[in-house]
């Protein structure tokens, strides 16, 4: 039997577990926590009550809903039973981190284009954190666009799939060029018109987009360093198959000549 003096008040265990009287109520409504009743009426807690706290909040800090503290932890019935419904809870959280990082990652965009620009221009930075959420780490790119071609991006980020087909493009790239395929090649030539392709379906034909794309290619230079992996691809890779796809292909005179014109002597997009 606990001695009296042990026995601790509603009070001095909230103090002692950093937690309100309200939440001690609340578990002893739940049945998680039920205090002993004295001869004079009163609330009392033993030590095992304290360790029995202790649990519950290190599995409420954990995710764990008070049901399943209650039904499935406190009341195992083996190791199985446990080992089990940790490893989901593990996987719920697993999920949550991967949600946080990327909500850290669109933070980190969207105070690097804070950074990087004269004027703050809150439809860039939509733009770049809409494109993250889809999946393409590229979006900082917007910020080459002026107003109106901002708007024209948002309207086809949300109505079509270009941020999982730049996805797609970048990661095919980054593929190829470590597998050092020849650019010229028929995979190389297959990435050219997939890249050109992605543009035509972002451009719609737009000719001042298209310059606008270019531009942005030109400054590769100038990217954020969280896209450094992909510069030299670019350059190396990317613009060379791109030329060979423009030489060996009908395409528009007017755009090809444009693009011919603007590269670079890296002959960047």
């Amino acid at each position: 039997m606990e001695n009296k003096k042990d026995l601790l008040t509603i009070g001095e265990l909230a103090q002692m577990a950093g937690v309100t009287i309200r939440t001690l109520q609340y578990y002893d409504e739940k049945n998680l926590l039920k205090p002993v009743i004295t001869e004079g009426g009163r609330r009392k807690y033993t030590s095992d009550d304290v360790l029995r706290l202790e649990q519950i909040l290190f599995l409420k800090s954990l995710g764990f809903s008070l049901d399943e503290i209650d039904k499935k932890i406190l009341k195992y019935n083996d190791k199985a039973d446990l080992e089990e419904v940790f490893g989901q809870q593990r996987k719920v959280l697993i999920g949550k981190m991967e949600h946080l990082n990327n909500m850290v990652d669109m933070l980190d965009a969207a105070i690097a284009e804070t950074k990087n620009s004269q004027e703050i221009n809150m439809n860039c930075i939509i733009a770049i954190i809409e494109s993250m959420k889809r999946g393409n780490s590229y979006g900082f790119l917007v910020r080459y666009f002026n107003n109106e071609q901002l708007k024209s991006f948002a309207i086809r980020l949300f109505g079509m799939s270009y941020g999982l087909n730049a996805k797609k493009a970048f990661d095919k790239l980054k593929e190829l060029y470590e597998k050092g395929v020849d650019p010229e090649g028929k995979e190389g030539q297959y990435l050219a018109k997939l890249w050109w392709d992605m543009v035509n379906d972002f451009t719609y034909g737009d000719i001042d987009l298209l310059k606008a794309m270019i531009d942005a290619g030109r400054d590769i230079q100038n990217w954020p360093e969280e896209v450094k992996d992909i510069k030299k691809p670019i350059e190396s890779f990317l613009a060379k198959a791109l030329n060979s796809y423009f030489y060996n292909n009908s395409l528009d005179k007017s755009i090809k000549n444009l693009w011919l014109l603007n590269r670079l002597p890296l002959q960047n997009l």
